[in-house]
């Protein structure tokens, strides 16, 4: 098979893959069309959400994203990129909504929150059969009031020993 060959055939796939992606963002997580979420999903779908846990089974991640949008009603998901390779797409999205009922154990806060995420969709036979979720929970737990800190985020990774010098920051080493 000559390499112009291969590129069409992979080029094909990943536009096809990208648009069930994109399909799934806009009916389900703009439009909020819940009663749609598995009929983009693979019987054996998988949703991994690093320290959240892995879900397993299109009814199950259906119901994890219903309870989503019924906590932020109006969630509203604006992408910022979205590429693909093969059979995965990656998104990288802002997320923004408003929290009215509880997400992940907290109750309902009344409170925007917005959160970032990077979230890779492996797709088979042009459905969803995994997600790994790379949203920044932390945020959203801010956004809720859960968490809070009284210095800024930089402060508490470098815990406050960050030194400015002409051009460039100097870490200062532990006393």
């Amino acid at each position: 098979m000559s390499q112009a060959a291969f590129d069409t055939g992979e080029s094909a796939t990943v536009t096809a893959n990208t648009r069930v992606v994109e399909a799934f963002i806009k009916d389900v997580l703009s439009e909020h069309n819940s009663d749609h979420i598995a009929s983009y999903l693979t019987d054996d779908m998988q949703w991994h959400g690093g320290t959240v846990g892995t879900i397993t089974g299109s009814d199950n991640v259906a119901g994890l994203f219903a309870s989503v949008l019924t906590a932020l009603p109006d969630l509203h998901p604006a992408v910022q990129d979205i590429f693909g390779s093969g059979n995965e797409v990656v998104v990288r999205m802002v997320v923004t909504g408003t929290q009215k009922g509880p997400i992940l154990g907290i109750p309902a806060s009344g409170r925007q929150v917005q959160w970032d995420a990077v979230d890779l969709f492996r797709l088979e036979d042009g459905k969803i059969s995994q997600i790994w979720a790379g949203d920044d929970w932390t945020a959203l737990l801010y956004g809720t009031g859960t968490y809070s800190s009284t210095k800024p985020a930089a402060a508490n990774l470098m815990d406050g020993r960050v030194r400015r010098g002409t051009s460039r920051r100097f870490i200062s080493p532990p006393r």
